[in-house]
């Protein structure tokens, strides 16, 4: 009975591990589009900065860069934070009960299946005794 509890122990610490790593993909997901958008956010810019240094020389490229390097800082900013996928403290711990759990469900389970056992060789021994004794 508490390797039963210790395997369904398991498997809620195994769900709630799946769980907690998908909303942190799903986090990365999130901010890796943000990051996509001011990337192409900046290269518009930079084109249209670009053009404009060619073309115009005016003071107008000054608001056109100071656009661009705002888009420049966010798209990087966003960038690391869908880079950042360190495992949080709930997956860890998760993970951590799970092993537990198994580890104990194994051995309670292998303890289980070796008393059947010890009672066939036990009746084995008997009865060799009982038919030369």
């Amino acid at each position: 009975m508490r390797s039963v509890n210790l395997v369904k122990i398991a498997a809620e610490a195994e769900i709630l591990r799946i769980r907690s790593l998908l909303s942190r993909q799903a986090r990365r997901a999130a901010f890796g589009a943000g990051a996509l958008i001011f990337a192409l956010a900046v290269l518009g810019l930079a084109e249209v900065a670009g053009w404009q240094t060619l073309r115009l020389y005016v003071t107008g490229i000054v608001a056109t860069l100071i656009l661009l390097g705002i888009n420049l800082v966010v798209a990087a900013v966003l960038g690391m934070l869908a880079a950042r996928s360190s495992p949080s403290h709930t997956e860890e711990e998760a993970l951590r009960v799970r092993r537990e759990a198994l580890d104990g469900a194994r051995g309670a389970l292998s303890i289980t299946a070796a008393v059947p056992l010890l009672r066939l060789v036990g009746r084995k021994r008997r009865r060799l005794f009982f038919r030369f004794g």
